[in-house]
């Protein structure tokens, strides 16, 4: 099953950066302003001090409890994984957590949802790039929990709340409360029925400004054909397919249309 996980992968991957497009040939304005000025614009954020806590978890050899109700690779399975173990693995290249929080920014939000906190290093560049927003983060990991709620404290993050528990459980009371999200950022639970129920779920709460990231479209099948299967619903007018994350929005008033360019 991982061998056949790893070609697949491949095998997407060279399709996508043989038939993936760039800024050429673009003919929505907002899709061409939105590839140009903010997914190629790779400059920015940058924070010193989130990269070196991200140094000192990939190379910390201590262990650590593991809990993950999602799909994840054979050792995602042990009860016990070195820190520095589960921090490569879990947590976004540096480019891509880049990338993500200007996406994130330019849609100048005010709520923020992340499922999937992990050890908390995207949720801060999202908490710095967006200081007037107000981030909640959901984590099933009790150990990820504690290890998160500690580095945001010691960074003086005050616009992120934890949301613990199993999301299966927490999102649908959570969003009762909070009917309108801005941005979504899924990376939990990699499976097609959960990734289908959550994302689902969200667009109930979505306005016309919104967006929703998905991450790892390409980590299985089923997380792909979750991926196409959502870009498919009526209220996406836009979707955007990056290889590692997809986008969606909501604009009212335009013709439905799907994006698969390269990063």
């Amino acid at each position: 099953m991982r061998v056949f996980s790893l070609i697949y992968r491949l095998y997407e991957f060279i399709k996508h950066y043989i038939v993936g497009g760039n800024e050429h040939g673009l003919h929505s304005p907002f899709v061409f302003e939105l590839y140009t000025q903010t997914i190629q614009n790779h400059e920015y954020p940058y924070f010193e001090q989130i990269e070196q806590h991200f140094f000192e978890l990939i190379n910390d050899h201590h262990l650590i409890n593991n809990y993950n109700p999602g799909a994840g690779t054979s050792y995602n399975k042990k009860t016990q994984l070195e820190i520095q173990r589960l921090a490569r693995h879990s947590i976004k290249p540096l480019a891509w957590r880049k990338l993500i929080c200007r996406l994130v920014d330019e849609r100048k939000p005010k709520i923020i949802i992340e499922l999937g906190t992990s050890f908390g290093i995207s949720t801060a560049y999202l908490a710095l790039t967006c200081p007037d927003a107000t981030i909640y983060t959901f984590e099933a990991n009790p150990t990820l929990v504690q290890h998160a709620k500690e580095f945001f404290a010691e960074e003086g993050l005050k616009n992120i709340h934890i949301i613990e528990g199993n999301i299966d459980d927490t999102l649908g009371p959570f969003l009762e409360k909070h009917p309108q999200i801005d941005v979504a950022y899924i990376d939990a639970n990699h499976r097609f029925r959960p990734t289908i129920k959550y994302v689902e779920r969200i667009m109930e709460c979505v306005s016309w400004k919104s967006l929703i990231i998905l991450d790892d479209i390409y980590w299985s099948y089923p997380m792909t054909k979750a991926w196409r299967g959502l870009c498919e619903k009526k209220e996406v007018t836009v979707s955007i397919d990056l290889w590692q994350i997809g986008l969606m929005y909501f604009h009212t008033g335009q013709a439905k249309e799907n994006f698969k360019l390269r990063f």
